[in-house]
């Protein structure tokens, strides 16, 4: 919470605020106003920003400025992106089990060009490969949304800021809900699923389509809510919410039919064609943050929101999943690091667990500290990020193939694949450069 008096704040909010905003002409700014200027940044940082960590980082570029010790720091280390492998292992035990898992089932039988060059190209299909420190995308099929996109520049930016070098691989991604249970890397699998990699989804990034934004800036708005606008455990909402489009999902429908009418349910279905529903039911992720329960829901499969109520301080409650994304395995639904409660899909006992937590209002808090303890301040932080994916460059690598950057074609060696700093600008791999 930033310091000071409510008049402080005010001051803040009608001169710091509008600089900030106005950074672009900061270079201007330094030369008109010079010493003061430039002191006045000194002490806004000193007064203001260092009492907002996620306002303020203790690293520079990549976070390299202070080391990382083997012990997690969440004000330090949260976007250090420049830990080493070791240092991986040791800041997010138990995050890499969705890698561990296929390195295991492939071992004694590596993955082969053959089956990268067999896969089905549907919707949403990318076929890349990492030569060289280097990116390269060298097929695609159709598009969903800005999805491939997102995903491609968190790859990259994993790619850039790995303080060891990365193996040579060559792979295939899809950005669908549902894809073929062959060895492609996906956003989520069902326990069936074998043969999928999983890797962070699009939202990491940014999720333009819905106005959500990237993942820090979600989770910088949870923060703020929370430690600045005062909404504290004891000030939220004591109801569950939920909005979303029901898409004629039973799952959803039943949700809704069982919260209908009851005193501790704000439930609602979204038509997102409808300004009336839009202007009057939406919440934003960071109005999330003002209850204290926050209901989990799947979608066509698995649902995108999940990491997004993982950075309030909120009770998650999560019927019985059937989808598994990348950081699953670190939900607990009991025991002292309880970090969200389940109930079962068909949602007959959530009326007994809401009377629970609403009755043990301390143990429901505990349950809402730890999941922030280990989302928020952990698990989701673009430190934990960039980890996963050189864990997944990494594990791939053990159980693949040695790409080959050339083709012959007429008989002349031609490269394989477009950089991805040109194919980012273009967004295709072929264009008429007359």
């Amino acid at each position: 919470m930033i310091r000071g008096s409510s008049s402080r704040r005010g001051w803040y909010e009608r001169t710091v605020e509008p600089l900030l905003a106005n950074l672009n002409r900061r270079t201007s700014i330094l030369l008109v106003s010079g010493f003061f200027t430039i002191s006045f940044f000194i002490w806004y940082r000193t007064a203001y920003i260092s009492s907002a960590p996620l306002l303020h980082s203790d690293y520079g570029a990549y976070g390299a400025k202070r080391g990382f010790d083997g012990t997690w720091n969440y004000h330090r280390d949260a976007e250090n992106l420049m830990l080493d492998s070791q240092q991986c292992d040791q800041a997010f035990p138990g995050l890499f089990e969705e890698v561990d898992r296929p390195v295991n089932d492939r071992i004694h039988n590596p993955i082969t060009f053959e089956e990268i060059d067999g896969m089905p190209k549907q919707n949403g299909y990318v076929r890349a490969m990492i030569y060289n420190q280097q990116l390269y995308v060298i097929d695609k099929a159709g598009g969903i949304y800005s999805r491939e996109i997102a995903t491609l520049h968190a790859l990259h930016r994993a790619i850039l800021t790995s303080p060891e070098p990365l193996p040579n691989i060559e792979f295939a991604f899809n950005t669908d809900d549902r894809i073929p249970s062959v060895p492609l890397w996906g956003y989520a699998r069902r326990a069936e699923d074998t043969h999928i990699w999983l890797i962070p989804d699009f939202g990491y990034w940014s999720w333009p389509e819905t106005k959500v934004g990237s993942m820090r800036e979600v989770q910088m708005k949870a923060a703020l809510t929370e430690e600045y606008e005062g909404w504290t455990w004891a000030t939220k909402v004591p109801k569950i919410l939920w909005r979303g489009a029901t898409m004629g999902l039973q799952l959803r429908e039943k949700f809704i039919e069982v919260t209908k009418d009851k005193h501790w349910a704000d439930v609602k279905a979204l038509d997102w064609h409808n300004k009336e529903s839009m202007a009057n039911d939406l919440k934003s992720m960071s109005e999330h943050c003002q209850y204290k329960y926050l209901a989990h829901t799947e979608g066509n499969s698995y649902s995108g929101r999940l990491k997004y109520l993982q950075v309030c301080r909120s009770v998650i409650v999560a019927h019985t999943m059937d989808w598994i994304q990348h950081h699953h395995p670190l939900m607990q639904s009991n025991g002292p690091q309880q970090n969200y409660v389940e109930v079962k899909r068909s949602f007959d006992d959530l009326d007994q667990k809401i009377a629970w937590l609403e009755s043990h209002s301390n143990e429901a808090e505990r349950i809402a500290a730890n999941n922030v303890r280990t989302f928020r301040e952990q698990y989701l932080t673009p430190a934990a990020e960039v980890c996963y994916w050189r864990k997944v460059i990494n594990g791939w690598a053990k159980v693949s193939f040695e790409p080959e950057f050339f083709k012959v074609v007429n008989g002349t060696r031609v490269w394989r694949g477009l950089p991805i700093e040109s194919y980012l600008l273009e967004r295709r791999l072929e264009w008429n450069p007359y």
